[in-house]
């Protein structure tokens, strides 16, 4: 019975095969077709794929084991300057979002290229594939001669994947923000109102939020999930089930400050930024900065029952922010009695740069959601003036074009330029596309005939 049931299905099969061989043979034809030229890898293919990391390849668990080992001294913050130092060149920045980190990470940008140190990123990209794992096998096969110095784009912190990317002897410095504040700025700048349905048609939209917190958050893009709740958190490594854990959040404020030899504090900027001085033994000239990314028509005006609610929701945010503020306030009183007279000092030289080099005219920059910077017309050829009101997406870019110089594609490079050109009307006082050959101190090459 078994074998007759089988010849059964068989004969039908084939029956109707005969009848609808076309069809089947058109279907056919058109899959391999398509997968043809799906899987197609002409010249554009291989440019891309050359500069976006491919999946990991199975390897051996890695394990950390430095050639060389520093005296604790090296990562210690010196209660008094030390003019004998030498300048430390290896540096990770851990970039949390909205907490001022566009103007710190300035800093680096100008002092990487002004020393010709290598930048750990991909080509062209603000962020090492956040909030994933950074490409760890594709940057080791994209490393420079010379090896990486300075690690200040966007990742989630994972310290063993820094030590094995980054030269040795590298200190680990981050910014934090006092949450509330933090909060309304993500709000903010993501425009969440316009970015969750339920929010656009109230007017007041933190109210409405709070009403069910958890939902809206569950509403939001991929996008901005993770930003809506702790996310200097979850940017330094804490997953959001371990959020209610005391536990877990305990042990995580532990590891960060067993990680990082230097948390900043953006309420006490200039002070950190004098303390990062000292600790990496750089010139006060290194350190200035002006303020970049800052909020258009952003007011924190809020009621004491909202702030209460973010306060609530970024328990464990305000948890860390407390314990590095403290400690932040700690170090500083520890410092020798000169200390306040060169924060007094590099104070006064922020102010005199900024008026200096730039009017009080702002321009909404952005989707007006930021403001930009304009040149006094005695500093309008100015590079420093320049290089310091540049956004951290077009350093990105500069950056970039100097590392992948040698696997960019025209249109990778059209790109860059008409960005800069197209920002340029909206922040007068960042650098021109005429300007990237020379910081980069490259000869001028010939300019793009194609205007997109």
């Amino acid at each position: 019975y078994f074998i007759q049931s089988n010849l059964r299905m068989l004969t039908f099969l084939v029956n109707r095969f005969r009848k609808n061989w076309e069809t089947l043979l058109v279907v056919f034809t058109v899959t391999m077709v398509y997968y043809g030229i799906k899987t197609y890898e002409g010249p554009g293919a291989r440019r891309r794929a050359a500069n976006f990391p491919p999946p990991s390849p199975p390897q051996e668990k890695w394990v950390y084991n430095p050639s060389q080992s520093f005296a604790p001294e090296w990562y210690q913050i010196p209660r008094t300057p030390d003019p004998t130092c030498k300048p430390k060149t290896n540096l990770y920045f851990l970039r949390t979002h909205q907490t001022g980190t566009s103007s710190v990470t300035n800093i680096f940008y100008r002092y990487g290229q002004e020393h010709d140190l290598n930048f750990v990123m991909y080509s062209l990209k603000l962020d090492l594939h956040y909030p994933g794992k950074i490409g760890i096998f594709y940057l080791e096969k994209v490393k420079p001669e010379g090896g990486y110095n300075i690690l200040c784009q966007y990742m989630r912190h994972r310290r063993m994947d820094v030590l094995r990317i980054l030269e040795e002897g590298a200190i680990f410095t981050t910014l934090l923000r006092h949450p509330v504040d933090q909060f309304l700025s993500v709000f903010h700048n993501f425009e969440i109102k316009n970015t969750i349905r339920n929010l656009q048609i109230h007017q007041n939209p933190y109210e409405e939020f709070f009403r069910d917190a958890h939902k809206h958050t569950l509403m939001s893009s991929d996008a901005i999930f993770h930003l809506l709740q702790n996310s200097m958190s979850f940017d330094l490594g804490l997953t959001p089930p371990m959020f209610k854990n005391d536990t877990a959040v305990d042990e995580f404020i532990a590891t960060i400050d067993n990680d990082f030899h230097l948390v900043m504090i953006l309420e006490l900027l200039d002070e950190c930024l004098v303390l990062l001085r000292r600790l990496m033994c750089w010139d006060i000239k290194d350190i200035l900065y002006v303020k970049l990314s800052v909020n258009n028509n952003y007011k924190n005006s809020i009621s004491d029952n909202i702030r209460e609610k973010i306060l609530d929701w970024n328990s464990v945010d305000l948890k860390l922010y407390n314990h590095f503020y403290e400690k932040m306030k700690k170090i500083i009183g520890e410092q020798d009695d000169g200390f306040r007279a060169e924060v007094e000092h590099f104070k006064s030289l922020v102010a005199a740069f900024s008026n200096e080099c730039y009017s009080g005219k702002a321009m909404p920059v952005f989707n007006t959601n930021k403001i930009g910077l304009t040149l006094n017309e005695s500093h309008e050829k100015n590079l420093t003036c320049k290089v310091m009101a540049t956004d951290d997406v077009t350093q990105t870019h500069i950056i970039g074009l100097k590392q992948f110089r040698e696997t960019l594609s025209p249109s990778d490079i059209l790109m860059v330029r008409n960005h800069m050109r197209n920002l340029k009307g909206r922040n007068p006082a960042m650098l021109d596309w005429e300007d990237v050959h020379k910081i980069n101190r490259d000869p001028p090459t010939p300019q793009p005939k194609v205007d997109l």
